[in-house]
């Protein structure tokens, strides 16, 4: 980046205006003589405490024979056995028959049984829950088994969210979009971590606010807030005033064609 004035500022959200630690008020104290038209975050910390299963989106219906029956898993991470265990005792805990769930090393899916006194038994799936990706069905779904038996539609998924968006209101265009990151390989209670190569390529306009105070939140790729439970972000922000490369770059070929004349002289 081309900066004709810069500031570096370090947000920890533990020092908050207000707000939780990954949805917050924060104060930045901008020099009145700076006067920064762009921002641009060079490193983030964000702790992976954050949940496979979050609170909020952790539901999903039985129906039996039209009556609906509806269920929550504990927040918290699972894998495919502690999280078919889990479910099966709630399953079974609702008294409608019996249940059972099998899951396939080859398919990556469920297969899951049912016998009783219910002539139909489904399973369904409404928004905002997002335990359709670890049962293996569509989002939104409704999934009917057939002569006691339903197999998984999809691949079980038991990746905790990858994609994690930076959001503030200090950003001048219509996504608020701060700066994305990737969980890529991480492991849940580690931290992701995120360094920014080429400022020039993820620097944003700036919102012009002489009072310093900004909003932060970190959402998932759904635009829903993520829990870290306790836990807080640090930002290493960049706040500067773009050099105008065009009007540069005049002044530059003017002086050089000054120079000839000089020399013709």
């Amino acid at each position: 980046m081309t900066a004709r004035a810069s500031k570096t500022f370090y947000v920890d959200s533990e020092e908050r205006i207000s707000g939780t630690s990954s949805n917050f008020y924060y104060q930045l104290s901008i020099p009145g003589g700076l006067k920064p038209d762009t921002c641009c975050v060079l490193n983030m910390i964000v702790p992976r405490s954050f949940y496979l299963i979050r609170a909020g989106y952790n539901r999903m219906n039985v129906i039996a024979d039209n009556l609906v029956y509806p269920i929550e898993i504990e927040p918290g991470n699972y894998h495919v056995n502690n999280f078919s265990s889990t479910l099966l005792g709630l399953l079974n805990a609702l008294g409608v028959g019996v249940f059972d769930i099998q899951f396939s090393s080859v398919t990556g899916k469920y297969k899951y049984g049912y016998m009783g006194a219910a002539a139909s038994v489904a399973f369904q799936f409404e928004d905002p829950s997002r335990l359709a990706h670890q049962t293996g069905f569509d989002e939104i779904s409704t999934n009917h088994f057939v002569a006691g038996v339903l197999v998984s539609k999809n691949v079980l998924n038991f990746i905790s969210t990858s994609t994690l968006f930076l959001h503030s209101d200090m950003v001048d265009d219509g996504s608020d979009i701060l700066q994305e990151m990737y969980a890529e390989n991480t492991i849940p209670f580690a931290n992701l971590v995120y360094t920014c190569k080429v400022p020039s390529l993820y620097s944003k306009k700036l919102r012009n606010d002489t009072s310093g105070v900004f909003h932060f939140s970190l959402c998932d790729e759904h635009d829903k807030e993520v829990d870290l439970n306790g836990h807080d972000i640090c930002i290493t922000l960049s706040l500067y005033r773009k050099e105008d490369v065009t009007k540069t770059f005049q002044k530059g070929f003017d002086a050089l064609l000054r120079s000839q004349e000089d020399d013709e002289y």
